[in-house]
């Protein structure tokens, strides 16, 4: 059965649109590999997650949930007790966005896990959600989400200084939230609406490396979240708060690409177009990361004979993962490395992989690798930057000592739908990333209940198990 996909017309408006698709999207339409998709995501989605709560980032938002008790039926990972659909969606999409290992949907440069997936586990645990709707919520989000982030065109939001997880994510939890609870179209319009006017999320944390960034997939879940339930209970949002004279994209773009606002239908649905992320930083970054781990194990290479590393990469890429070039040399933060192409490089060749256990100080000051970080340059190639953003690729080019010069060009990193993980590789991501954060038992437990998540009528066996992971407070 094809997906159902209501058509505009005159009278409606971008907001009225995507209302309808979700309030008409069925989980019985959804293709065998949308559904597959969903589960993917949400494997990969629960190991970040679990991962980010132990981190110094996640910290003061726990603290604060400590602070101000919200009672209700939802689990903020890390507490043994319920807590508020609200803070649990707040502090898990800040965790869940902190070390850079979450989805990207390519043409709108968008992380949705963290923000899809916060609000709708948060809601579903307290609402008695089924897996079924659960997925279908997902769904949901991500196709709201994704259309609009494409539509403000990455490089143009990322100019004005906006980050789309944090500003379009508000969007795409208010879709999943309003789907779950089965809001009518009236009110998933009023939903979009209002967070329209809940959108935030700057760049400037590329500067310093400051923990706003993770906040950002946070604070997405919860004000979607709220805006849905504003929504419930009456509150009103002009219907052109999307595409309207005063509206999101004139905001957060001002050169928007309205065509791109168009709903997937089948296996065109966004979830499916999207790419699950295999290394630990900013998604220009992976094609550039393949490229070096096929150098790194050539016979014919070895470090001492490097003499200089060219990485022709996008033109939308240089000012946040290649400039200012001495900057980008020496990482002090993790997330400074993470958005640092001179480090990943130098770590791909010296250790010959890419793994979040490296993003420490003791490997920012590793010789071996401050060397080659030092030989690193970045530029763009209008061949590659042609194909942006459809398409993230990247071309590495070493210059050995004797003159030779080794290159290798990835187009599609892998995780790219179109160079796609299976299921094998996306366990062993997640079991890679929980490892030492919960027991093989707990994990096992969670694997179990996500590969069989459209037969569970609620979520309350999930949370039992969530709930064994405990964290001071």
């Amino acid at each position: 059965m094809a997906t159902p996909t209501p058509k505009p017309d005159v009278q409606s408006t971008v907001a009225q649109t995507f209302a309808r698709f979700c309030t008409s999207l069925e989980f019985e339409a959804l293709p065998p590999l949308v559904v597959e998709r969903a589960k993917h995501f949400f494997i990969d989605y629960i190991a970040i997650a679990l991962r980010g709560s132990i981190l110094d980032s996640s910290r003061p938002m726990r603290m604060l949930a400590a602070a101000r008790p919200i009672p209700g039926g939802a689990t903020l990972l890390g507490r043994p007790d319920p807590v508020h659909a609200a803070w649990a969606a707040l502090a898990n999409g800040m965790a869940a966005h902190s070390m850079e290992l979450d989805d990207t949907f390519l043409p709108g440069s968008i992380h949705n896990e963290s923000f899809v997936f916060s609000s709708a586990l948060a809601l579903a645990e307290e609402r008695g959600a089924s897996g079924k709707r659960f997925i279908t919520a997902v769904v949901a989000g991500f196709e709201v989400a994704c259309r609009v982030a494409a539509a403000l065109k990455p490089a143009v939001t990322n100019a004005r200084g906006f980050h789309p997880t944090g500003t379009t994510g508000a969007l795409g939890a208010a879709a999943t939230s309003a789907t779950l609870l089965g809001l009518d179209a009236a009110q998933v319009t009023n939903a979009l609406g209002v967070a329209c006017s809940q959108a935030a999320g700057l760049l400037e944390f590329v500067t310093d490396g400051a923990w706003t960034k993770r906040f950002h997939g946070g604070w997405a879940s919860h004000a979607g979240m709220i805006a849905a339930e504003l929504a419930q209970h009456g509150i009103t949002a002009p219907p052109t708060s999307i595409e309207g004279k005063y509206g999101y994209l004139h905001a957060y773009s001002g050169d928007p690409l309205p065509q791109a606002l168009a709903v997937g239908e089948g296996e065109m649905l966004a979830i499916a177009q999207t790419a699950l992320k295999y290394y630990p930083c900013n998604y220009y970054i992976q094609s550039i990361n393949d490229s070096v781990l096929q150098l790194a194990v050539r016979a014919d290479l070895t470090l001492e004979a490097i003499e200089s590393i060219v990485v022709h990469t996008v033109q939308a890429a240089m000012p946040l993962v290649c400039e200012p070039i001495e900057q980008k040399r020496r990482p002090r933060l993790m997330i400074d490395a993470q958005f640092s192409v001179p480090f990943n490089v130098a770590l791909g060749l010296v250790k010959r992989r890419v793994s979040f256990v490296d993003f420490t100080p003791a490997e920012f000051t590793n010789p071996a690798i401050e060397r080659l970080m030092d030989r690193v340059t970045c530029c763009v190639d209008p061949g590659l930057d042609a194909q942006y953003p459809a398409a993230w690729p990247a071309r590495v080019e070493i210059t050995l000592v004797d003159g030779r010069t080794l290159a290798v060009a990835t187009q599609y990193a892998k995780g790219d739908p179109r160079n796609p993980l299976n299921l094998d590789e996306v366990i062993a991501k997640h079991r890679s990333i929980v490892a030492g954060v919960v027991d093989e038992s707990t994990d096992d437990a969670i694997l179990d209940f996500i590969l069989r998540l459209e037969t569970k009528s609620d979520f309350s066996e999930l949370t039992r198990v969530l709930k064994r992971f405990v964290l001071p407070r």
